[in-house]
């Protein structure tokens, strides 16, 4: 059952933002919480986690904290993995300290960065952990944390492990690098390796409904894929951002290179999720639509 208070980190965020907005539409009392400066249609309070306490004077034994707050960037974890972990990890350990002096609830998102990209395919929550970024490597670390704090302190937390969401509001990624490659494009675009790449895209609306069926109907200590459980190769993600663009002439050319850190293929089995009453409902031709109209009004 959803307790009727909660605290939302990282609520300036893609999803944070549209989850404080879900939250409040349900009728839950709710506090946005950031290291930035934010605006939601609730209180808000701009706190730095990593530091001790930081949440303790917003919580209660009826609070759940939706810890999202995070450095998100696998590139920027390999280029300063030190602060990546100082945000990721030990900011984590400051929110699951503050729950646990209060008695608050915790969904952690997580990443599917955590999995073993050598493990077969689709991943499930019982495959191999094995990353192969200072990102992935914080968030499985963080999911440790979870799962001591649960066993050892009985704390009522559960793990959100997020694949590719997307959707109005997004400034980075693929798809929106693919929006401003295409829009500048005169005949050609390029895309980062060999197009090969599999992925597994979920809609913003569709990513908050499934904190919301974890907080409402997963188990504590438990942890759940929230995925599309469709697999995507980036280079039919390229055509059909043309598509929906109209820009189906261009020559999509691949470069055969990526980033250090990034995963060949990944997609979920969202099997144990949907036992709990979570279903994708936005396909990815129509999410694409709705993710192009807002940043056509971007432009």
């Amino acid at each position: 059952m959803m307790r009727q208070h909660a605290i939302v980190t990282g609520a300036n965020g893609l999803i944070g933002r549209r989850l404080v907005e879900a939250l409040i539409d349900r009728g839950v009392s709710t506090v946005a919480v950031d290291c930035t400066e934010g605006a939601h249609g609730c209180p808000f309070r701009q706190l730095n986690l990593t530091i001790p306490g930081a949440l303790d004077e917003l919580l209660t034994n009826e609070s759940m904290v939706f810890h999202l707050a995070a450095k998100t960037s696998v590139s920027g974890s390999v280029a300063s993995p030190r602060d990546d972990f100082e945000v990721n990890v030990a900011g984590t350990i400051e929110v699951l300290e503050s729950a646990r002096r209060t008695g608050a609830a915790v969904v952690f998102a997580s990443s599917s960065a955590t999995y073993d990209p050598r493990s077969p395919l689709p991943h499930n929550e019982k495959s191999p952990k094995r990353p192969i970024s200072p990102y992935g490597a914080a968030k499985l670390a963080s999911e440790g944390y979870c799962s001591v704090y649960h066993h050892c302190y009985s704390l009522d937390v559960r793990v959100v492990r997020l694949f590719n969401v997307y959707g109005p509001g997004m400034k980075r990624f693929a798809i929106h690098d693919f929006f401003h490659k295409i829009n500048q494009a005169e005949d050609t675009f390029e895309v980062l390796g060999d197009g090969k790449q599999v992925r597994d895209f979920l809609y913003l609306d569709d990513a908050v409904n499934g904190f919301v069926a974890v907080s409402e109907h997963g188990q504590p200590g438990e942890d759940y894929n929230v995925a599309s459980g469709e697999p995507t190769r980036i280079i039919d993600l390229a055509k059909q951002m043309c598509d929906t663009m109209g820009r189906s002439e261009l020559i999509i050319k691949t470069t055969g290179k990526s980033f250090p850190g990034d995963v060949p293929e990944w997609y979920a089995d969202i099997s144990k999720i949907q036992s709990i009453g979570f279903c994708p409902r936005i396909p990815l031709e129509s999410g694409l639509q709705n993710t192009v109209n807002w940043l056509n009004t971007t432009v």
